[in-house]
């Protein structure tokens, strides 16, 4: 079977994206707007250019990222034991489509409000050098029994976490309605909470149903927090430590380590960073 090298594959997709960031600054597509009730309330959402290329540039991040697991040596056979040899398809390739899929979000949100061109150049090259990052990582941690898998694991873990915190501070600064940030919570902390979970090697299955979980948890609280007059920072990394406390215990229980150790050092964590927020958040 011939190899196929992954890194000619990233370099395309993460060319590709620059230039639809590009465009994004250059094209000026028009802006509609829709109206409709939700729980008795009207709603307004805006269909703007920078929706239309966030749902494109998606679909390209997750083809592109399909095309690079599928160059691993593992990305169309896995093994069934490691004692045999015999192989089956690998399939549930979409868990590893998070983290592109984020950063995507996060530069189609965050480049039309740069200050000035310099900022939006050295945001376009930081997020070419972070999708070219991600994915090999995703490419390493394909294989869990292989050389450098935990570094790249290490890696892909602090990453999630930067881009949730970027995501929970965009999302809770906008103050819309909760009907739509929590919502919006919901989808990007099952987004990434995926790709934390995946880690664990379980079932494709539990991982997806505890992603979801932490997703809904997040809601939940977003929809709480918005009752409170919370500045951004605050209610972001308040959301931040929520989703590292729910991905933490759900790790886990996915493992089966759920104890008394893991309760007392989650919330000994949860103690330490709500008194350093208290103490420093504006």
């Amino acid at each position: 079977m011939t190899l196929v090298d992954y890194r000619d594959r990233a370099s395309v997709l993460v060319w590709v994206v620059l230039v639809g960031l590009v465009a994004q600054r250059l094209l000026i597509l028009p802006v509609r707007t829709f109206s409709t009730t939700v729980l008795g309330s009207p709603i307004t959402l805006t269909l703007t250019g920078t929706t239309l290329l966030g749902a494109l540039l998606t679909g390209l991040i997750a083809t592109g990222t399909e095309a690079v697991v599928r160059a691993h040596p593992r990305g169309r056979y896995s093994l069934v034991d490691r004692r045999v040899t015999r192989r089956a398809p690998l399939r549930n390739h979409w868990v590893y489509w998070a983290i592109p899929i984020a950063l995507v979000i996060v530069a189609v949100l965050l480049l039309p409000i740069a200050p000035s061109r310099l900022y939006w150049f050295a945001g376009l090259v930081l997020t070419g050098m972070l999708l070219g990052l991600s994915l090999a990582g995703i490419y390493y941690t394909v294989d869990p029994f292989a050389t450098g898998y935990w570094r790249a694991r290490l890696g892909l873990n602090a990453l999630t976490y930067a881009i949730t915190l970027v995501l929970f501070l965009v999302v809770y600064r906008t103050r819309v309605r909760s009907i739509v940030s929590a919502t919006e919570v919901t989808l990007l902390s099952s987004l990434l909470a995926l790709e934390l979970l995946r880690g664990s090697e379980r079932p494709v299955s539990q991982v997806a149903l505890y992603a979801v979980i932490t997703g809904l948890v997040l809601g939940e609280a977003t929809w709480a927090l918005n009752y409170w007059r919370l500045g951004s920072l605050t209610g972001g990394l308040l959301l931040l430590l929520l989703f590292y406390n729910v991905v933490g215990l759900a790790h886990h229980a996915l493992q089966g380590h759920i104890g008394r150790r893991v309760l007392l050092e989650f919330g000994f964590i949860t103690l330490s960073t709500l008194a350093l927020i208290w103490e420093f958040a504006p």
